[in-house]
């Protein structure tokens, strides 16, 4: 920004401009307090990132769904004017395992017994979830014991066949974006806590996570709550130091730029929080909790056609495989009502982004062709072009969907995870008591960022 001064004043400093900061900054700017809004990006969003690689085509490279459940960002869509549509569903749904690909039904009737032991798992979850409170996971009966084993081993140890493992581990990456074996029992138990049961987050049908999408693209969201927050929001500068005292903050950016206010809401993941520079130091319980909570793996492959052929054929694009590269995939399309293209959106979550997703471009895409004709017929093989996005890649994400912190970060350093430190208070999806780890703990989080540091105003 020439010619700009270096020098801002504010009530409350917010630093990020995803989904949750810029929420807290709206709270704060209509409780008729000044926000200020500092994005190390050159774009708001976050995690929320729309592109338009053909006219009237949005392809969603962060976040893409709400379910029937998240109340707040329903509210927000229409509060922005923007409208909702249904996601794709009908049809079969296709499964490679074992050497073999099955249709729908077909896979059903051949792996029943595998499903029941699945569905055994998911109902034995729940029932472990019920006694944990998701404001304080570490005070669970069993905490100490869950917190101190991985997801994966305790899979293990149900008696699954080998189908059985696999579905449960491609459904559970399919959430966490990280192999089992490196979140704790405990963490997976607060995810299935803050969103209800296993159903609500593996169902794409009625009350699970993924049921909506946004008409014209999620990334409206973070544009216009920016355009209502105006030149209160400043790109293109990333936080340095955070010196703080009993009531007031400095907030300092690369370049220079310097930011005064009495409180500050760090609505960042919590491992990239924990790169600034605070002064005084934090805790030393907070520095380790951001030390084991990387943020997690995830890689999309959107690949475009001329229509959706899978639709006449029977499928609805879904696919779920053992295999790879892309472990579970969906029917992308724009609304039925408008036309467009054919998208079907592949995911390499967890070990498959790390690994595949770092081969050559080339390669992977020619797996990922060869694994929808398997799936879809000859057709899905020949794309007319295929647009990628890897969140590790990006400088100020560094990865994807959420984070969780492995075997006994809960129990040791959970308690310091949105526990203000005097002036400064922490957003971010990761912090939500409903709905962690997607947009509606982002909005959560920040709605109770916002109100953590209104209250601590003179």
């Amino acid at each position: 920004m020439p010619g700009a001064p270096s020098s801002y004043e504010a009530d409350v400093i917010i630093v990020g401009a995803g989904l949750s900061g810029l929420v807290a900054a709206r709270e704060v700017m209509r409780a008729g307090r000044e926000p200020l809004v500092l994005e190390a990006s050159d774009r708001v969003g976050g995690r929320i990132l729309t592109e338009e690689p053909l006219p009237g085509v949005f392809l969603e490279l962060g976040a893409q769904w709400i379910g029937d459940t998240h109340h707040q960002m329903a509210a927000l869509a229409n509060e922005l004017g923007i409208g909702l549509y249904p996601q794709f569903e009908e049809g079969e749904t296709s499964y490679e395992f074992g050497g073999r690909v099955l249709r729908g039904e077909a896979f059903h009737r051949a792996h029943a017994q595998d499903l029941a032991e699945v569905d055994r798992v998911l109902r034995q979850l729940d029932a472990m979830a019920q006694t944990v409170t998701v404001t304080e996971p570490w005070l669970a009966p069993k905490a100490d014991e869950w917190d101190r084993i991985t997801v994966g081993h305790w899979y293990d140890a149900q008696g699954l066949s080998p189908t059985g493992r696999s579905l449960l581990e491609i459904c559970t990456v399919g959430i966490l974006a990280v192999p089992t074996v490196e979140v704790s029992l405990l963490g997976l138990l607060v995810n299935v806590v803050t969103c209800g049961v296993t159903a609500d987050l593996l169902s794409e049908s009625e009350g699970g996570a993924q049921t909506q999408r946004f008409v014209g693209g999620t990334g409206q969201i973070p544009q216009r709550l920016a355009a209502e927050l105006g030149e209160r929001v400043m790109l293109n500068s990333p936080v340095l130091t955070i010196d703080h005292g009993a009531d007031s903050v400095t907030v300092t950016c690369r370049g220079g730029l310097m930011a005064r206010g009495r409180q500050v809401v760090v609505a960042l993941a919590p491992t990239l929080a924990g790169r600034i520079m605070y002064d005084p130091p934090l805790p030393g319980t907070r520095d380790q909790l951001t030390q084991r909570m990387p943020q997690a793996s995830a890689h999309k492959a959107f690949a475009i056609y001329d229509e959706p052929f899978w639709r006449a054929d029977g499928f609805n694009a879904q696919l779920i495989s053992e295999i790879g590269p892309a472990r579970m995939s969906n029917d992308s399309c724009m609304p039925e009502d408008t036309g467009g293209p054919g998208i079907i959106l592949a995911f390499l979550e967890g070990e498959n982004a790390r690994v595949e997703g770092r081969w050559p471009a080339e390669q992977r895409q020619e797996a990922l062709r060869a694994e929808l004709a398997r799936h879809f017929g000859p057709r899905a093989a020949a794309p007319e072009l295929i647009v990628e996005g890897a969140w590790v890649d990006r400088e100020w994400t560094r990865g994807c969907y959420n984070a969780n912190p492995g075997p006994c970060g809960w129990i040791h350093f959970g308690h310091a995870l949105a526990t203000p430190i005097g002036p400064i208070k922490w957003a971010a999806t990761e912090t939500a008591t409903r709905w962690s780890g997607y947009m509606e703990g982002a909005v959560d989080a920040g709605l109770r960022a916002a109100a953590e540091a209104l209250a601590d105003l003179p």
